[in-house]
């Protein structure tokens, strides 16, 4: 017998979890954190648009950035060998802010630079989908958050900042995350 679920919101959530459970292999319980947040940054290529002034050129890669201290290792990299659309992934790490617009994505561990931190809050790169695992982060105007509680990975989004940006993201995502409305951008 398959099993139901009553709601578009828990089939969204079985889906984004198994995805994750499927890329993210056996190993250790640190390592799964990592594993299961990469493969969030992966699915946010499915959920979430991105228009096409966030590419300079038309076969420029989709790049995933890491700010600060890598905690993901060869787990993001092996998103390299996957694509978006017709892009490939490419996998870049970064210290300064001058970089963050080269990213689709941006990820910035614990020890990212105040700087980088306040131009991702500023919303210096409207085409970059900005993503930390600290809740404040979201709440003081980073896009997304990869919270980490009792074992769960749950996503909290900042609606605002997304809203200012030309991202466009899918309401199926929306539905498995805790939404936020504050945060001015202005930094912590």
């Amino acid at each position: 017998m398959t099993p139901r679920f009553a709601s578009p919101r828990a089939r969204v959530a079985v889906a984004l979890v198994a995805m994750a459970a499927l890329f993210a292999g056996r190993a250790s319980a640190a390592a799964d954190e990592y594993a299961l947040k990469a493969a969030f940054l992966y699915n946010f290529t499915r959920f979430v648009e991105w228009p096409t002034t966030a590419f300079a050129r038309a076969d420029d890669p989709f790049r995933i950035c890491v700010f600060g201290t890598d905690p993901f290792g060869a787990r993001l990299d092996a998103l390299a060998r996957r694509r978006v659309g017709e892009r490939p992934i490419e996998i870049a790490r970064y210290t300064s802010a001058a970089d963050l617009p080269r990213c689709q994505i941006a990820y910035f561990s614990a020890d990212a630079t105040a700087a980088v931190e306040a131009a991702a809050h500023r919303n210096a790169a409207p085409n970059t989908l900005t993503v930390a695992s600290d809740a404040a982060f979201a709440r003081d105007g980073g896009m997304v958050a990869l919270v980490t509680a009792e074992g769960r990975v749950t996503l909290h989004v900042n609606l605002a900042s997304i809203r200012r940006s030309p991202l466009r993201v899918s309401a199926k995502l929306l539905e498995v995350s805790e939404v936020r409305h504050g945060g001015s951008g202005g930094g912590r």
